[in-house]
């Protein structure tokens, strides 16, 4: 009797295994990868990439006098580069725009995070300097820090009249 319930009780285990199935999918994506940066009128801390896009720019500093200037811009940038990214400041002295004038210059400091460039008419010092550089992320991740600058007070004062410009330059690269 024993052997027959065995007997029994291995066909319908059987008989089950056989009416039972079993079914599966797969879940996957493909994240695109995010490398963004933007000079930016207030400290920026959204995840989210379009915020970024939308955020207010900073224009351009109008000077009027020398020493530090008070305004407010921020270098923002944003990336889920799984090796990180680097970013680099250079910069170039205000120059009179006049081209029927002689070249004339107004020297500035600029700076980030303390990582700075002085102007000196024709050159920098550096000629560039890596203001951000993250490493091996994990996640998307944000970094907004504010620029400063200041004007030399002796090639302010000395500067013939007339219209000058000059440009700080950020370049983002992934790692």
């Amino acid at each position: 009797m024993k052997k027959t319930l065995v007997a029994i009780l291995v066909l319908a285990l059987a008989s089950l295994a056989a009416l039972s199935a079993v079914d599966s999918f797969d879940v996957d994506t493909e994240v695109e990868g995010v490398s963004k940066m933007k000079i930016t009128t207030c400290r920026y801390s959204s995840t989210i990439p379009e915020d970024l896009e939308g955020a207010d720019s900073f224009g351009s500093l109008d000077v009027v006098a020398a020493g530090s200037q008070n305004f407010s811009a921020w270098l923002s940038t944003m990336s889920n580069n799984r090796t990180g990214y680097t970013v680099s400041m250079s910069a170039t002295a205000m120059k009179n725009t006049n081209p029927n004038q002689a070249e004339a210059y107004i020297n500035y400091t600029v700076s980030v995070d303390n990582k700075a460039i002085t102007t000196n008419n024709t050159t920098s010092s550096p000629t560039s300097i890596d203001v951000i550089t993250v490493t091996d992320l994990t996640e998307l991740t944000v970094a907004s820090s504010q620029i400063a600058l200041t004007v030399d007070p002796t090639t302010f004062s000395a500067a013939i009249e007339g219209s000058y410009a000059g440009t700080v330059t950020f370049t983002f690269a992934a790692t």
